[in-house]
């Protein structure tokens, strides 16, 4: 049985990876879109929903949303409240809306990431960083953030 997959966002460049990604793995299946903007009702052959609550009641499985800061909060909320698992690859997320989605996560007994979609500049810089703690000898409390 496949993971049935919804990719809200599919229109940008992470998106678009995220929708190759999924239409290539034999164990997935791409099973809509979202996009409030685009004027097709269809995408390869897959539905295409510009409001998310037309997917209610929706027979999927993952939710997969590289939208804006703007919406994500509100997707991924979407998304536990239709038993959507969310993988989320949008930043913006406040500390606060971070853990109100794991506690709801956790009252759905549903599971979801949260991995903000950072470039590869900001993860070089930090794995620099943390290389470098293991390198040089410890001064005081200075240490890489994690």
């Amino acid at each position: 049985m496949s993971i049935r997959v919804i990719i809200a966002g599919f229109k940008g460049k992470m998106g678009q990876a995220a929708c190759q990604m999924v239409l290539a793995d034999p164990d997935l299946d791409l099973v809509a879109v979202l996009d409030p903007f685009e004027s097709e009702s269809e995408w390869q052959g897959i539905p295409v929903f510009k409001d998310k609550v037309d997917l209610a009641g929706f027979e999927a499985d993952v939710w997969v949303d590289f939208t804006t800061p703007a919406v994500a909060y509100e997707n991924t909320r979407f998304a536990l409240e239709n038993g959507f698992a969310p993988v989320v690859g949008t930043t913006g997320f406040t500390s606060e809306e971070i853990a109100e989605l794991k506690a709801f996560s956790r009252e759905q007994d549903l599971g979801g990431l949260i991995a903000p979609n950072f470039c590869l500049g900001c993860c070089f810089t930090h794995a620099i960083c943390n290389a470098g703690c293991q390198i040089f000898p410890k001064c005081g409390d200075y240490r890489a953030p994690s």
